[in-house]
């Protein structure tokens, strides 16, 4: 889970700034994942993220099924100008 956390992270900051968006504009996070409990063992990560971008988000953490093959975590944010 650390290390799809750490790529899906690094991620979604380059397909932000690749569209010409920063990622301190993030209004709205959804994150996916299969395991909120692993999640939350290296919350400590995203939120480092947050602070480190100073992003003031709403978020929604699911845990679901499953996700693509091995997949554990996938990020959805929201942007604007």
């Amino acid at each position: 889970m650390k290390s799809q956390l750490i790529q899906s992270i690094q991620n979604l900051e380059k397909v932000i700034k690749e569209a010409g968006y920063e990622s301190k504009n993030i209004v709205r996070l959804n994150i996916y994942t299969t395991s909120s409990a692993e999640f939350f063992n290296c919350f400590n990560i995203f939120q480092n993220w947050i602070t480190k971008h100073q992003i003031k988000q709403a978020s929604t953490v699911l845990e679901i099924t499953s996700l693509f093959e091995t997949l554990k975590i996938e990020l959805e944010a929201t942007v604007v100008k």
